[in-house]
This record gives structure tokens, C-alpha cells and sequence, in this order.
């Protein structure tokens, strides 16, 4: 499956992405390294990712959608969709929807939201005095085939909750899906608290200042190397294949 990296629109300058979040954690140099060598793999998929974004974005009906896995795509992405929203009673809910808001943490990093809904409502937080209190929900789709990590693991939905929490820091709770239409479940959830967005906060913050900082270190690994421009050039990645090849030898 093609990161969402190679999908991504430019708007974001040389500036970290939210989906970059996951592999520059592993090698902080991943950053620059893709800023530095130009990419030569296959592009095709990326593409295909590119217009099945596109039609969630634009909620094409599905009898426009003449392709086949397309459309099989956009009835489990929106199924999906409708099943964690009647899961967060949105449906009796006044809320407001954005789709593909691109957020920023200063001008350190930022990240696109596929799917974006925000909300008020009145709780009572065990005091008797009931609040009106903000609440986010959060949608990211995987729209090719292949497993990522489920919502509660995701780094990339994690970050996408940070940078609405960094921009919108009255909200009590961001509630995010990982959608999979192609995967058996065909969605995960999970939610994070302020408090707890805060800290995640500053930690990806410590990583993107690594990964923008003069000679980011490198660690070689399947997850981030699969997506890097510079594996040909890198020392990490020879030794770790040349440590894989002696291992299966």
C-alpha cells in the first residue's frame, strides 16, 4: 500500500506531514532524506489512492462511479463512516463536517484530515453542573489494499488528533476511525482526551525538531525504509539487508 505521503497535495511546503509522523518516529532522517533524493518507484497505486480520495471528498454517488473496486471502495468507506457516526449519536446531532482541512502546529508540521466533525453538547462531568463542551471526530481512509495499524495504534490518526486538539484546545475529547474498506473489520476506533492529546503533542513536536535539525539520525527498518527515496544511498539500510540476506542464508 502506497503511504499517503506520495497522495498528499504540495500545500504543505517541506514542512513534516502527519503521515510522515509513524516513519520519522523510526528514523528521524526520513524527513530530509526525501527532501534530498527524488523518488523512482511505482506511482500507479498512488494515483489510484489519489481518486478514491477524491470521491470520498466530493461524495460522488455511487452510481457515477463506474469502476468496479472504486465503487466497492466508496460503499465500505461511507458504510463505515455511517456506522461510527450512529455509534457517536451524530445523526441526532447538529455538527458541522469538513472533509480534506488541512491543520498546522505553527508552521512546524501539519497533516490533512480526510474526514473531519466537530460538535457541542452538554455534560455533566460528575459535579452536577452541566457544560457545554467541544468534541471532534476524525476519519482517515486507507483506500488501497493492505493492513495498517488499527485506530488505538495509529500514529498518523494520533497526530491528526493532536493538530486539531493544538488548534481547537477547548475540545474535550477528539473520537478518530481508521477506515479499511477492503479489510475485515472495516474500520477501528479509538478516542483521546485533551489532557492526553497535549502530551502526545510535545512529543511529536520533539521528533519533527529532530527530523528538521541538522543530521537527523538514521535507523534502518521494513516500515520506514519501504517508503524512502534514499534506501539505495543509506548505510543503515545496506547493513540491515546485508543483516536479513546472512540471516536467511
Amino acid at each position: 500500500m502506497v503511504s499517503k505521503d506520495l497522495i498528499e497535495s504540495d500545500d504543505r511546503g517541506t514542512a513534516p506531514s502527519a503521515s510522515k509522523i509513524s516513519a520519522i518516529a523510526k528514523c528521524p532522517a526520513f524527513h530530509q532524506a526525501n527532501q534530498i533524493f527524488p523518488w523512482y518507484g511505482e506511482r500507479s497505486a498512488a494515483d489510484e489512492g489519489t481518486a478514491r480520495h477524491k470521491l470520498e471528498e466530493d461524495q460522488t454517488p455511487i452510481d457515477e462511479i463506474l469502476d468496479d473496486e472504486q465503487r466497492r471502495c466508496a460503499i465500505n468507506c461511507r458504510k463505515a463512516l455511517d456506522w461510527c457516526r450512529d455509534d457517536l449519536g451524530l445523526k441526532e446531532c447538529e455538527t458541522t463536517i469538513e472533509r480534506e482541512a488541512r491543520l498546522w502546529w505553527d508552521d512546524k508540521w501539519s497533516g490533512q484530515l480526510d474526514y473531519l466533525e466537530t460538535w457541542t453538547a452538554t455534560r455533566d462531568f460528575g459535579d452536577g453542573v452541566p457544560r457545554l463542551t467541544e468534541f471532534a471526530f476524525v476519519a482517515d481512509y486507507k483506500t488501497l489494499r493492505g493492513e495498517h495499524d488499527p485506530a488505538i495504534h495509529n500514529i498518523q490518526l494520533l497526530a491528526q488528533a493532536v493538530l486539531y486538539w493544538k488548534n481547537y484546545p477547548k475540545v474535550n475529547t477528539v473520537f478518530v476511525a481508521l477506515i479499511e474498506p477492503f479489510q475485515d473489520p472495516i474500520y477501528s476506533t479509538a478516542s483521546y482526551s485533551s489532557t492526553y492529546l497535549r502530551g502526545k503533542g510535545e512529543w511529536i513536536l520533539d521528533i519533527v525538531n529532530e527530523a528538521t535539525g541538522d543530521n537527523p539520525s538514521r535507523t534502518a527498518g521494513s516500515s520506514q525504509c519501504k517508503w524512502c527515496a534514499a534506501v539505495p544511498f543509506c548505510p543503515e539500510a545496506r547493513i540491515k539487508m546485508e543483516e536479513i540476506i546472512k540471516w536467511n542464508g
